[in-house]
């Protein structure tokens, strides 16, 4: 089973540089079910240029009969801010101008990307 969705985070998003992003998105995708005891969660984190499509572009370590078989384990993997593949990036609208950001999207840092992951485990109720 994969899911595929867009978590809105109506809050605002303070980067490690002081600046601030209002109503994030971060796009993700999950493979398999959560377990009762929440232990069965594997994180994925993709570089800049990759997507959420961890069975796709991650075949022999992530899919059915591999090491991370999504019948045994709930598989998150989000894209990361900044990414063209939905996560709040220089295309999203600024909601002060009305605008895309372009090159006034914020500078942001590893830590930034990690927060923004954060958010969404919260949201999945996931540690």
């Amino acid at each position: 089973m994969s899911t595929r969705a867009t978590y809105n985070y109506d809050k605002t998003f303070r980067l490690e540089s002081g600046k601030e992003l209002a109503n994030i998105q971060i796009a993700y995708q999950t493979y398999g079910k959560l377990n009762e005891n929440k232990d069965n969660v594997i994180w994925v984190c993709h570089a800049l240029t990759a997507n959420a499509d961890v069975l796709d572009w991650w075949k022999g370590l992530f899919g059915e009969n591999d090491l991370f078989n999504p019948a045994e384990h709930y598989i998150i993997c989000a894209n990361v801010l900044g990414s063209h593949y939905g996560s709040t990036n220089p295309l999203s609208l600024n909601e002060t101008t009305g605008q895309p950001y372009y090159l006034a999207f914020p500078e942001f840092t590893i830590r930034d990307i990690v927060n923004g992951h954060r958010v969404l485990a919260d949201h999945l109720n996931v540690d």
